[in-house]
């Protein structure tokens, strides 16, 4: 089960929309000339960001036209950009309403309104079944300790033959993470498993796998780049690009960066991405 007070006070936060965008403003932006690409850089809170977003998308095979759902769709980044990329006909849906306003405001600000955002539970989902041509999730099931439950609802909705993406954080060695991390505050709000359990749970639901690619190497390349060019900057006395991750975890944010960073380092946590269609 989502352990849904727990998750949706983690997330919660008033104003996000219009705090991530004075920090756009901040940079030179003025609100009314920000498009679907400015807001890469605030509304992509997973590991790698655009670059990690579009690649996964791209390798989904979004058509024009397909009807798209974003699994915990968070801001609203990665909908905006199959919407926006593909033309894909896309629905979002998040448990924490504090995002789902903030994504509906963003949507607007950038004439994307025909995105739909639903605030509702991955594990129930408020849609007919066979409802989606392509379904998929960035950073959500770590929060989900019911995999088994999450997949069997995506399969629910999906269309017989449609595919379902996940580009997730999953468990490494065993050894308990460092906490806190971007997804919890505490052990218990963590929920990550193996990849060969992911795999088996969303096999059992009817997902057949296409394709599963570590990419634990690629996001601590990433890292380590971000870390030089950030080091870089300070010895410069350069400003820091626009950037929304302090605004949405916290006055936490730096420890939560550092212990995704040594998680990773440690091989406690690694980076998946798979592809799956339905039988």
């Amino acid at each position: 089960m989502v352990d849904l007070p727990d998750v949706t006070a983690h997330y919660s936060s008033d104003g996000l929309a219009d705090r991530l965008i004075a920090i756009l403003e901040a940079s030179g932006i003025s609100r009314g000339n920000i498009t679907e690409a400015d807001l890469h850089a605030v509304d992509q809170m997973h590991l790698r960001g655009r670059m990690a977003a579009t690649e996964f998308l791209d390798s989904l095979d979004i058509k024009a036209g397909d009807k798209v759902l974003d699994v915990g769709c968070g801001l609203g980044g990665p909908a905006r950009m199959a919407a926006s990329r593909y033309g894909a006909d896309v629905t979002g849906i998040d448990l924490t309403e504090a995002f789902c306003d903030s994504a509906r405001q963003l949507n607007a600000l950038v004439g994307l309104e025909r995105i739909r955002i639903e605030q509702g539970d991955a594990l129930a989902m408020p849609f007919p079944d066979n409802s989606f041509d392509v379904i998929f999730t960035l950073h959500v099931a770590m929060n989900i300790a019911d995999k088994a439950g999450l997949y069997r609802e995506i399969a629910r909705v999906l269309k017989p033959g449609g595919r379902f993406g996940l580009y997730d954080v999953v468990a490494g060695s065993g050894e308990p993470i460092h906490m806190p991390v971007p997804w919890a505050s505490l052990p218990e709000h963590s929920h990550l498993i193996p990849v060969d359990a992911v795999e088996a749970a969303a096999n059992a639901a009817g997902l057949a796998t296409e394709l599963s690619e570590d990419q634990s190497a690629l996001v601590e390349a990433y890292l380590d780049d971000q870390r030089a060019a950030r080091q870089a900057r300070t010895e410069k006395g350069e400003p820091e690009p626009p950037t929304g991750a302090p605004v949405i975890m916290g006055e936490s944010f730096a420890r939560k960066q550092k212990h995704i960073y040594r998680n990773l380092k440690e091989g406690r946590i690694a980076v998946r991405l798979a592809i799956f269609r339905l039988n």
